[in-house]
């Protein structure tokens, strides 16, 4: 009875070391560069730039780093350019750029500049983003159009 069972208890140990977890991790990284690139016809916008510049500004109250209220802006206009795209500087940036776009009658800014004033009290901050720019509007879309070529294959 005893081998019995010290045979089973010898079984059970050696099918569990046989099973197990694996991971597979796949990276198609170096075929990019076999891959014929494909010509697309490139559309641009045609905007018209005002001379005069436009300033407008956003202030952000934010409590623990998540939760933010108190901007002016009625729009989001996501155009922001950072990697997180929340937290406290990214809305008030955002809209002081809505605002902007609104007071100037304009579809985007060009060359802006940002100034960012932060109040942190490790707890309850406020950020106040000032943005200066040129305002631009959108009128009208061309179509460039492009010929394929024979492109080979790099292979490596």
């Amino acid at each position: 009875m005893k081998k019995a069972s010290m045979l089973t208890i010898a079984a059970l140990c050696a099918l569990t070391a046989m099973t197990g977890c694996i991971t597979v991790n796949k990276n198609d990284g170096g075929e990019s560069g076999m891959r014929v690139p494909v010509s697309q016809d490139v559309i641009h916008e045609q905007i018209t730039v005002d001379k005069t510049p436009v300033t407008a500004q956003d202030e952000v109250k934010c409590l623990f780093g998540l939760i933010t209220w108190g901007s002016s802006a009625s729009h989001v206009a996501d155009v922001t350019d950072e990697l997180v795209p929340f937290g406290a500087s990214v809305k008030a940036k955002n809209g002081a750029y809505a605002n902007a776009c609104d007071k100037a009658k304009c579809d985007r800014l060009v060359a802006t500049r940002y100034k960012i004033t932060t109040n942190d009290y490790f707890v309850y901050k406020t950020v106040k983003a000032e943005v200066t720019g040129y305002p631009a509007k959108i009128s009208g879309v061309k179509v460039i159009e492009t010929t394929p070529s024979k492109v080979t294959p790099v292979l490596r």
